[in-house]
């Protein structure tokens, strides 16, 4: 003859049950919580990268356009000495090392400014992926807010069906988080 459990015992299941429960969804808000604070810093790190790139952008256009104003600059004092504007010999020739000192310093600033394009562009695909990261680390985050809500019903309903669907989503969350962490490195 089978007994069914006493009611002691099933309170005491009930209880433990309920404590891991709980456990379970203390342990899935600390993860959102430590998502939440990776993504902002994400998102922090992913503007700062976005600014360093159009600061260098503007920088690469200011200092083509200095480079742009030596070479034209030279070019005009060429074309006076090839016209013979300058007859005197010693201004013809103050005028051509001018003109040579302002197209060697074009050639200087034109590539000082492509290595500023350069270096634009590795800050703007260090800010994209940055980005990637952060949207990853939004996601796991979003997975464990659902996560302790599925936990918490569970514990409502007194199903394992909504505390199975939140530890699946939290494992989810937890690849999430990790694919996030490495990502923006």
């Amino acid at each position: 003859m089978h007994s069914l459990p006493s009611a002691g015992v099933a309170h005491a299941n009930g209880d433990r049950a309920t404590r891991l429960v709980s456990l379970v969804a203390a342990i899935v808000a600390v993860l959102a919580a430590i998502g939440t604070l990776f993504a902002h810093h994400r998102s922090i790190s992913a503007l700062t990268e976005k600014n360093q790139a159009i600061l260098l952008q503007a920088k690469a256009s200011d200092t083509y356009g200095r480079s742009d104003a030596k070479r034209v600059r030279s070019e005009i004092i060429g074309a006076l000495i090839d016209g013979g504007v300058y007859r005197n010999a010693a201004a013809r020739q103050r005028l051509e090392q001018y003109a040579a000192t302002e197209k060697q310093e074009a050639e200087g600033l034109f590539a000082k400014a492509h290595a500023f394009e350069v270096d634009s562009e590795a800050a703007e695909t260090r800010s994209e992926k940055i980005l990637q990261s952060y949207e990853n680390l939004q996601i796991a985050t979003t997975f464990f807010e659902i996560s302790i809500v599925l936990v918490s019903i569970s514990t409502l309903v007194r199903t394992r069906t909504f505390l199975t669907a939140g530890s699946g989503l939290t494992l989810v969350g937890l690849v999430l988080l990790v694919l996030g962490l490495f990502q923006g490195r």
